[in-house]
């Protein structure tokens, strides 16, 4: 059963109502900003307490228990608290602002707009609810979650994060997400610095990644194929890091569990604004020593991606109702 339909409409909204009052002095993610978003400050990601998506789109891109038959309805999320130099969905997370004037205060608006968005896509057939870089605007998707499920919401929740999220936020998550899709990127404060411009990333990411699976463990999977409940960790391999992929695998197997599904990412292309020393693709070595080294740790369940480039359909959200060209459920195959 979906878990936030096991709470009443009134925990929900309670819930919803916590997290809002963290916009007042935001520490809605690792940046602890302090500003008051409710009053129109901003911090690092540039956001007030209006909630904007940039995307809704039935998606079928994901890894298969995914993605089933009928997608997963992702809500791409505007802006975000990392700005990493090779961001693949730049034009919504960095460059948002060039095609948007000033924001206008206007909260409840957006929040029913969000709402209206994932019944929409609910009655396209999907299979899963989406939340894609989520981590400075859970107080935001939770009004909508609230208002949506009165409604007539019904679809579990994916928490599509970059992993770089605060467990007090991740609290009021627990019993209102089903799956939780880290993406852990980094072993190494310097290079986490250097390439997406945040503090402590290995610290945050790793203690949230352990709270995401103290609350629903490793990623079930039913007789149909499709997710149930848990985590499924992400991790994009970057050109010359293998010592961090090495790093993010043990933590994994060891600290949490190798039973804990793994995806390892080819799809890593230098676009942006990547350095020199991204200015490649990974090579077939890298990616073959990546799946050497999970299989040596025991992992269970691998997920693996092909490295040619034509499977990893590159978005362009200047078309943001059909922002993935060759979206297909077969980007990624299970090991």
């Amino acid at each position: 059963m979906t878990a936030y339909l096991e709470l009443s409409q009134k925990e929900v909204q309670q819930r919803a109502d916590e997290a809002y009052e963290i916009y007042r002095s935001c520490r809605v993610c690792p940046h602890a900003c302090e500003v008051n978003r409710i009053e129109g400050d901003t911090g690092f990601c540039g956001q007030i307490d209006d909630l904007h998506i940039s995307s809704s789109v039935q998606h079928f891109g994901e890894e298969p228990p995914l993605v089933g038959t009928r997608g997963v309805g992702n809500l791409f999320v505007t802006a975000c608290n990392m700005r990493c130099d090779y961001c693949q969905n730049y034009q919504i997370s960095q460059e948002w602002s060039k095609g948007r004037g000033e924001q206008k205060n206007n909260s409840q608006a957006s929040y029913d707009r969000v709402a209206e968005a994932m019944l929409g896509l609910q009655e396209q057939g999907v299979h899963f609810i989406g939340w894609v870089s989520p981590s400075h605007v859970v107080p935001g998707l939770l009004k909508s979650l609230a208002l949506a499920r009165e409604k007539g919401l019904r679809l579990p929740i994916i928490y599509n994060s970059n992993s770089y999220d605060a467990i007090e936020t991740l609290k009021l998550l627990d019993g209102i997400v089903d799956i939780y899709l880290p993406d852990l990127k980094y072993a190494d404060h310097d290079v986490a610095r250097e390439l997406s411009h945040i503090k402590s990333y290995p610290e945050y990411s790793r203690q949230a990644v352990l709270e995401m699976f103290r609350q629903v463990g490793p990623l079930s999977i039913n007789e149909q194929g499709l997710a149930e409940k848990g985590v499924l960790v992400r991790h994009l391999i970057l050109p010359g890091q293998m010592k961090a992929t090495w790093e993010t695998l043990c933590f994994v197997a060891l600290e949490l569990s190798s039973s804990v599904p793994l995806s390892l990412m080819s799809q890593y292309r230098p676009v942006h604004k990547a350095a020199s020393t991204l200015n490649r693709r990974i090579t077939s070595e890298e990616y073959e020593q990546a799946i050497a080294w999970a299989k040596e740790l025991g992992f269970e369940s691998l997920f693996l991606q092909s490295l040619e480039s034509k499977v990893h359909n590159l978005p362009d959200f200047s078309s943001p109702d059909s922002p993935f060209p060759l979206d297909r459920t077969r980007n990624h195959s299970n090991a």
